[in-house]
C-alpha cells in the first residue's frame, strides 16, 4: 500500500484577542488529505483519509499535535467536502475523529474504523 499526503489548506486563530489571559499566541491549524493506494488480488483502489496538525506558539514556546485518521472516506468529492468542513471551521486534532464519527452517521461514504 502507498500512501501520499497532500496539503488541502490551512487556518490559524490569534489568541491575543481571546479572554483566557495565558493565550498570548497563535494557533496554526493545517488540513492534509491522505490517499492509501491499495492493491488486492490485482484490484487496484484508492481510500481517503485526514490529518489536522495544530502548532501553538505561545511566548516563544511551540508546542504541536496532529490526529491522522486513514481510509476512512472512498470517494474524493467527499474527502474534500470533508477537508473543507474542518478548515472552515477550523477544527482541532482532537475533535477531527469526533466530526467524522457524526458526519458518518447521517452518510453511507464515511466509514470510521
Amino acid at each position: 500500500m502507498e500512501i501520499i499526503k497532500e496539503f488541502y489548506g490551512g487556518a490559524s486563530i490569534d489568541c491575543s484577542n481571546m479572554e483566557y489571559p495565558m493565550r498570548k499566541g497563535k494557533i496554526e491549524l493545517k488540513y492534509y488529505k491522505i490517499i492509501s493506494n491499495i492493491a488486492e488480488r490485482k484490484i487496484r483502489y484508492r481510500k481517503y483519509g485526514i490529518e489536522v496538525i495544530k502548532k501553538c506558539v505561545n511566548n516563544n514556546i511551540v508546542s504541536e499535535e496532529k490526529k491522522e485518521v486513514f481510509n476512512c472516506i472512498e470517494k474524493e468529492e467527499v474527502a474534500d467536502k470533508v477537508l473543507e468542513l474542518l478548515k472552515v471551521n477550523k477544527v482541532s486534532p482532537i475533535h477531527v475523529v469526533d466530526i467524522l464519527e457524526d458526519l458518518s452517521t447521517r452518510r453511507n461514504e464515511l466509514w470510521i474504523k
